[in-house]
């Protein structure tokens, strides 16, 4: 919970699609927010399925559908009325009362001002000035040629030529101007570059060819569109160009037009039917049909959602599997036996699957499978956020997966701490191996999917057996944070837009303003939750009744 925090903070220092952007960004912003967003939320649902199935034991089932529907139901409901409505103000406030300022750029060229401006008059000026056509700009370190490209400007890209711009000229991925346009399915440009004599199976840093990144689909190309601000191709006139392209371009020597051609229709086709007017719902006749699930409705709160649908399958599948007990027991005394020997044997195996390393043979081809969809929608690395009535139905199961590993692992019973033992080396492969591959793959469904799944799997490993060599011992601020921690996450969110607005134009390095917006928000909601929450009826609803001390 603290992490989101940290999480939502780093946006404005980031070229993302955030409703506040700060004059000093920084691309290592980026790399802080996939690092937590690509584990923070399953390890999350790790531990909601852990505490799920220790309640239910304990407890019961009816015990546990009264604790879920009081402390995480009814704070959704209320986070609805309430916090989400307010964050939605402070949004369009934010948004109204001051336009996005002007970045302040590491370094900046003229002529690729002049090419993303689309200023004609001022691009030839530059060339008449003499400015370096071969020159990356500081920001993203994209040369001319290939700004030219990413909008599309044919005219701009043959007097560049004209001018000496080095048609082979890598970027800082390593990618070239004819990656650039077989990215966005340019086939005029792709022509020209050919005529001009660009090499067709030039590879980035990644080892793409041009074929190769010809097969991105709509949502990888969204990020780069919104990090790097061009304009978006209509999807029919973009998947036309994309194939047209790979009709001049050679095959890629890695083949990914037919390994991938059936998942890039899967994925298409998904995306498609979640995004199809049959999901709308048209409450009144004045007003516009809502979107199930495309529709903006829990914002932040959805994990809530996301949890309430979690816990109604752990109730069906518990009341299934107690009525099998129960059917078991009415046969005898010796069916009861075999039944109870049958259970002991189940015991073991759950055990041996749960806590040795066997659990990586099932848990990462199975997160796989939901994995491959994501990005359908926008994301590129780490889970999609679904905020709709009806959750994304990938989205449900990959969070499913990690929730019923909790539970399993609860049941498992690891009095040995076999889970997270090795810390230290999860970790390490994690931050230097799965991540940079996640990172480096994100046009790949396939593969980058397996370095996602495993570097969400191997930090949440990685996590609990870090808290258990950290944590040997009961601690009172710990507790203190633990118990705060969920209404800090609740209602940090205005807080954190507030705060981003407020300091979006100081004159200070980003990293000064981040840590202290981090530090400044949660000192605020650490006040609040000790003299408005804690001891009140709000406190009583997220975290049980407790008695201020005299």
């Amino acid at each position: 919970m603290l992490l989101g925090i940290a999480l939502h903070a780093a946006l404005s220092f980031v070229p993302f699609p955030w409703m506040v952007q700060d004059t000093r960004q920084d691309e290592l912003f980026g790399l802080l927010f996939f690092a937590i967003h690509g584990f923070r939320m399953p390890l999350f649902f790790v531990i909601s399925g852990f505490f799920t199935a220790m309640l239910c034991r304990q407890k019961g089932l009816a015990a546990l559908l009264k604790h879920r529907a009081q402390r995480v139901l009814l704070p959704c409901v209320l986070g609805l009325l309430t916090i989400v409505p307010l964050m939605h103000g402070l949004s369009a406030w934010v948004m109204v009362d001051a336009p996005p300022p002007v970045l302040v750029k590491p370094s900046s060229s003229p002529l690729i001002d002049a090419i993303r401006e689309a200023d004609p008059a001022r691009f030839e000026q530059c060339l008449a000035d003499g400015s370096d056509v071969n020159a990356t700009d500081g920001e993203f370190g994209t040369r001319p040629l290939t700004w030219s490209v990413l909008h599309g400007n044919v005219t701009v890209l043959r007097r560049l030529l004209e001018k000496g711009a080095n048609i082979e000229g890598t970027n800082r991925d390593g990618s070239t101007a004819l990656h650039g346009a077989a990215l966005l399915g340019h086939a005029e440009i792709v022509q020209t570059l050919l005529d001009h004599g660009a090499n067709p199976t030039a590879k980035t840093f990644r080892g793409d060819s041009p074929a190769d990144v010809s097969l991105a689909d709509r949502g990888i190309i969204e990020y780069y569109a919104k990090s790097l601000k061009f304009p978006m191709r209509p999807d029919n006139e973009l998947k036309a160009g994309q194939a047209k392209c790979r009709e001049l371009l050679p095959k890629s020597a890695r083949a990914a037009p037919i390994e991938f051609a059936w998942l890039t229709s899967i994925r298409s086709r998904y995306a498609n039917w979640m995004k199809s007017d049959v999901w709308n719902v048209r409450w009144s006749a004045s007003k516009p049909p809502i979107h199930l699930i495309q529709a903006s409705i829990f914002d932040h709160l959805w994990f809530l959602w996301f949890l309430c649908w979690m816990v109604g399958g752990f109730a069906i599948f518990q009341t299934l599997t107690s009525r099998t007990a129960v059917a078991a027991a009415d046969f005898g005394d010796e069916t009861l036996r075999v039944a109870n020997h049958d259970a002991e044997r189940r015991a073991k195996l759950l055990r041996r699957l749960i806590l040795s390393p066997i659990r990586f043979c099932w848990l990462l081809p199975l997160t796989l499978l939901p994995q491959l969809l994501m990005g359908t929608t926008g994301s590129v690395f780490g889970p999609d956020t679904s905020v709709g009535l009806i959750p994304q139905p990938h989205l449900l199961l990959y969070y499913g997966l990690f929730f019923g590993f909790g539970v399993l692992y609860f049941d498992a019973n690891d009095t040995e701490t076999q889970v997270g033992r090795h810390w230290l080396m999860l970790l390490s492969i994690a931050t230097a191996v799965t991540l940079p591959m996640g990172l480096a793959m994100m046009g790949s469904p396939l593969l980058g999917g397996i370095a996602q799944v495993t570097y969400a799997w191997l930090m949440s490993f990685a996590a609990m057996g870090l808290f258990r060599r950290l944590l040997t011992r009961e601690s009172k601020w710990i507790r203190y944070l633990s118990d705060s921690s969920y209404w800090l996450y609740l209602a940090h969110l205005p807080l954190v837009i507030v705060g981003q607005h407020l300091i979006r134009t100081w004159p200070i390095p980003s990293g000064v303003k981040f840590l202290l917006l981090c530090l400044v928000v949660t000192g605020l909601l650490l006040a609040s939750y000790e003299w408005l929450v804690r001891y009140t009826w709000l406190g009583a609803l997220l975290n049980g009744r407790k008695k201020r001390p005299a």
